[in-house]
């Protein structure tokens, strides 16, 4: 059955009641672009979340192999082995650099696994160039280890890797090349305790080593620093013995069977 419309019925008057009006799309129009922003914004802030996550595990893991690495140096030091801490300049962070000789195994890069040169430990920053400190965002630094053959040379006594003057890796003012371990470094600090007069030292020259190691290591973006201790073996030295050949107990002859006659 088909309906008629009322015969009064203006054509107009039926559009605009089956029709939205103007403000109507605009309303719907913004409501959906609040709601796709607030989606976008979560999204983003996951995602975002997620990266910073999986950067801080990086960092985490970086930090822990370095630590590992110095519980095992300092824990295996040879009786050859020899430390010296030495501060390089007093500025904010404190510059240090711990110098570790006669241990062959301790941090063992570059293309040999032993080395008996000195192993140096020490904040680099990272570009040469940057040396002036930035006061809102200041120099950033990487733990860098440098060692004089830690780059090979070639036959005529040239670097087999070409350097960039700008790289971090560049040569310092001393010519040492430096290698860096750890990125986004604030700042770096050793201590030595002495255990006979109870002190923290910040230098150390002496030939005995210290009886506890301090490192404070602070990461870029963090205000806590990674406070950690080793301990270095106790040589204890024992007098030798020797038995003296007058007082030494003969062997005893073995006695002959008794023979039988007749």
């Amino acid at each position: 059955m088909f309906t008629s419309q009322p015969p009064n019925a203006k054509p107009s008057a039926l559009r605009s009641v089956a029709a939205f009006t103007l403000i109507e799309v605009v309303i719907g129009i913004t409501i959906l672009a609040m709601i796709t922003g607030t989606l976008f914004a979560i999204i983003r802030g996951a995602v975002s979340g997620a990266a910073d996550i999986e950067r801080l595990q990086r960092e985490n893991d970086s930090i822990n192999r370095f630590v590992e690495l110095c519980r095992i140096t300092f824990q295996t030091m040879p009786s050859t082995g020899t430390l010296s801490l030495e501060i390089v300049e007093r500025t904010d962070p404190l510059l240090q650099e711990l110098t570790i000789s006669g241990a062959p195994h301790c941090f063992g890069f570059g293309t040999s696994a032993t080395s008996y040169k000195e192993t140096i430990l020490s904040i680099r920053p990272e570009s040469p160039t940057s040396g002036s400190v930035n006061p809102t965002e200041g120099v950033r630094y990487n733990l860098s280890l440098s060692r004089e053959d830690l780059i090979p040379q070639t036959e005529d006594n040239e670097l087999a890797v070409r350097q960039d003057a700008n790289s971090p890796t560049a040569a310092d003012d001393q010519g040492r090349f430096w290698m860096p371990l750890l990125p986004g470094v604030s700042s770096l600090t050793w201590r030595f305790y002495k255990q006979s007069e109870d002190v923290w030292e910040e230098e150390w020259s002496a030939s005995k080593w210290p009886d506890l190691i301090e490192m404070n290591l602070t990461m870029e973006g963090r205000t806590q620093p990674l406070r950690a201790v080793f301990s270095v073996p106790v040589l204890s030295l024992r007098a030798g013995t020797q038995r003296s050949s007058s007082t030494a107990t003969p062997a005893p002859t073995p006695s002959a069977p008794p023979s039988s006659g007749r």
